[in-house]
């Protein structure tokens, strides 16, 4: 073990009583927080839980708004979230304050395979579909309840008008990469989309569509499969309140949004009309919240496309804030322009918009 990682660890572990530490292992998968599989022995029996340090800035109470709807969702019978453990103190983190705050938290251990990450994932025909289900029962539980705590990310729309003023403070920097040029090359194209949602995004139609918790995060790399069933949906750090149409268009970015380089930036439409019709029957018939509704058909290109700016920010923000590989990047962000070209043009849009019709007639 390493010393450092160790002590650390048995200092937040000594808040519960859970056991003793007796080994662990680093989630390399991780890009913003820092977190661990642990395993411990209590009364001679062993168990596995994971434990997660917080990235820093990260407020109180976004975690109670986080650990809340863990809770909720076990306390409605969504059975594929995992446990968040009190401390003695009966809080659901530990809080460690030396020169700057620090929060921890200790949750159950999902079993399952995890197959993917956010990164070209290519689910099969059976994973599609148990997930599409998945998404649908986590709305299904959280419509019409709201968490403890706030969360202070923007909504979508909020986030969409703050984009061109982070475009140019990047490219004002005078950097002379290949993604600061690509950027300078394409700056007018991501511009003209980011104007044409928001106008479209700001009339009464878009405010009056169903407002839920969202999971925000929603990839294969955030789901664990067992048989190519969903077993595990984990990551919740990033939900907050939003449209439901917004974590729908944002799955289908994560989900469908080609890699390969022959089509990158291009949906797999047969692989969206799959998911969609599948959502749209898990939640046919019973209580809560419904199927997609007509008019939140008719919005999902432009939360598509939003979705695809909100993807592209995480690459901005990386760029210009951390020591990252300007190569690796620019792949990152050709991925997304290329996504915005191929929309922008009408018969790709044509066939995007049949596909929705399609799946949500069936």
């Amino acid at each position: 073990m390493n010393s450092d990682a160790s002590q650390e660890l048995k200092q937040i572990i000594s808040h519960y009583d859970l056991g003793q530490l007796v080994g662990y292992q680093r989630d390399e998968r991780g890009t913003v927080n820092t977190s661990f599989t642990i395993d411990l022995i209590s009364n001679g029996e062993p168990k596995r839980y994971f434990l997660r340090r917080y990235k820093k800035g990260v407020k109180e109470e976004e975690l109670l708004f986080e650990h809340s709807i863990l809770t909720h969702l076990l306390e409605n019978n969504f059975m594929l979230v995992s446990r968040v453990y009190p401390t003695r103190e009966g809080r659901t983190y530990v809080k460690l304050t030396n020169e700057t705050t620090t929060f921890y938290a200790i949750f159950d251990y999902l079993e399952g395979e995890d197959k993917y990450t956010w990164i070209n994932p290519r689910c099969n025909s059976s994973e599609i579909l148990s997930a599409a289900e998945t998404l649908a029962g986590f709305h299904r539980a959280v419509y019409g309840w709201l968490p403890e705590g706030k969360r202070h990310e923007p909504r979508i729309v909020d986030l969409l008008a703050t984009l061109p003023g982070i475009v140019d403070r990047g490219v004002h920097q005078g950097r002379h990469s290949a993604f600061d040029e690509y950027l300078r090359a394409n700056r007018n194209l991501i511009f003209q989309q980011i104007e044409d949602l928001l106008n479209f995004l700001h009339r009464p139609e878009y405010q009056a569509l169903p407002q839920l918790i969202i999971h925000c995060d929603y990839h294969p790399g955030n789901l664990k499969f067992t048989r190519s069933k969903v077993v595990a949906m984990f990551d919740f750090d990033w939900s907050k309140l939003d449209a439901r149409i917004f974590d729908v268009g944002l799955a289908i970015i994560y989900f469908f949004l080609s890699w390969d380089e022959a089509d990158n930036g291009t949906l797999r439409l047969d692989e969206l009309e799959l998911f969609l019709s599948a959502y749209q029957n898990k939640l046919g018939g019973g209580s809560g919240i419904g199927p997609l509704t007509p008019e939140e058909q008719v919005h999902l290109p432009a939360l598509i496309a939003a979705g695809n700016l909100y993807v592209m920010n995480w690459a901005f923000q990386d760029y210009y804030h951390k020591p990252v590989d300007p190569q690796e990047y620019l792949g990152y962000l050709r991925h997304h322009v290329q996504m915005i070209s191929w929309l922008q043009k009408a018969r790709y849009r044509q066939r995007l918009e049949n596909s929705i019709r399609n799946a949500c007639a069936q």
